[in-house]
């Protein structure tokens, strides 16, 4: 960890655990350095102002956000309040460093271009993007431990096309709008196209990431799950285009890609955990390749159908088909394709979990078949 990244930690540390004070070796511990490292740093931090107090036989105290400076400058970034410093990085568009702490508890240090603070129905987020995943990304702000305001100016990147990438949802109109144009069917259209090009780039990308002297394609741990996830993404993403296409022409499902041979309970209605067993267990005769090109197919023919398909599909709002239970309510069928429970979705679910180090497999299982779980289509 540099300095830059050990004193957004040290400050992240004060304010998560202010009003109370934390000691020196409680602060140590954390961030794995001595004692004596933590007290030089705090005594760096103190010297640019930052408002730290020593409770003797306590330890180092920050004061709460109502009694904290507004940011004014560099240094002055790491005094002041977080939504502070982020809002001078929108404005001024410069690149703010973060200690950010995601869902399962990692904490990670990266540089973001920030372009834009959006409030959503479960809380308040930076819009930018990411040069440490190199691509857009929202951070929960009350998941930012602290914010570094950098001298370094972000690169002049357009909002809108940042929140289409991120999935956030096309706009509807109120209740009794008049009749719309086709300018609305258009957008909708090459919204959802967009999006689909985009989740085939990071696709593309994850593969590319097992290719290399070192890391030969197709083998591997990190290949075979990779190979498992994509397996689980090419059989249900292709029952969610047959279900949504079927939704919206009334035809029957049919399914696009080269589906494996299952055995003829599977067509029955069977819980998840059974029915991902069953795929699991048909991708693993595949090779990483085989599974990749079938899951490719099924967003090929997604692609070609939402880009021939009746202009008045997309200003209709059709059942929203579920795996379980009974259909959702009814969205546009951009939101079905590309919005947060569609297809689109669940495949970038599955890529922002894949790490180079795949999860431990259940008991008795061999490294080549990967049960996936927690997934968003067991809810």
């Amino acid at each position: 960890m540099d300095r830059v990244d050990r004193l957004l930690a040290l400050v992240a540390e004060l304010r998560a655990a202010s009003p109370e004070p934390l000691g020196p070796a409680v602060l140590a511990a954390r961030l794995g350095v001595a004692e004596r490292t933590v007290r030089r740093d705090l005594s760096l931090l103190a010297g640019g102002g930052l408002p730290v107090r020593v409770e003797r036989g306590r330890g180092y105290v920050l004061p709460g956000p109502q009694e904290e400076p507004a940011p004014l400058s560099e240094v002055g970034s790491l005094m002041g309040p977080v939504r502070g410093t982020l809002d001078a990085a929108v404005r001024t568009r410069r690149v703010v460093r973060l200690a950010y702490t995601d869902q399962a508890g990692a904490r990670s240090f990266r540089d973001v271009e920030a372009h834009g603070l959006v409030i959503a129905p479960y809380g308040e987020y930076l819009v930018g993007w990411c040069r440490m995943r190199d691509g857009p990304r929202m951070f929960r702000l009350d998941r930012i431990g602290a914010a570094f305001l950098s001298g370094r100016a972000a690169e002049v990147r357009d909002l809108d096309g940042l929140l289409a990438a991120l999935r956030v949802p096309v706009p509807r109109p109120g209740d009794g709008a008049g009749p719309r144009g086709p300018a609305d069917h258009v957008r909708a259209r090459a919204w959802t196209l967009d999006r689909l090009e985009f989740v085939r780039s990071r696709l593309r990308d994850a593969a590319a990431e097992l290719r290399g002297p070192a890391r030969p394609a197709g083998r591997g741990p990190g290949a075979a799950a990779l190979r498992g996830v994509l397996g689980h993404l090419a059989e249900w993403t292709r029952w969610q285009a047959a279900a949504v296409r079927s939704a919206a022409t009334g035809e029957e499902p049919v399914p696009a890609g080269r589906p494996p041979a299952f055995p003829p309970v599977f067509g029955r209605e069977l819980p998840y955990e059974v029915r991902e067993r069953m795929i699991q267990d048909a991708m693993a005769l595949r090779s990483l390749g085989e599974v990749a090109r079938d899951l490719e197919e099924v967003l090929d023919s997604v692609g070609h159908w939402a880009a021939g398909c009746d202009d008045a599909l997309w200003l209709e709002e059709l059942p929203d088909p579920r795996p379980y239970g009974p259909p959702g309510p009814p969205r546009p069928l951009a939101d079905l394709l590309a919005g947060w429970r569609g297809p689109l979705a669940h495949i970038e679910w599955h890529l922002d979990r894949l790490t180079d180090e795949p999860p431990e497999p259940p008991p008795g299982d061999g490294e080549e078949v990967w049960m996936v779980d927690r997934c968003p289509l067991q809810a």
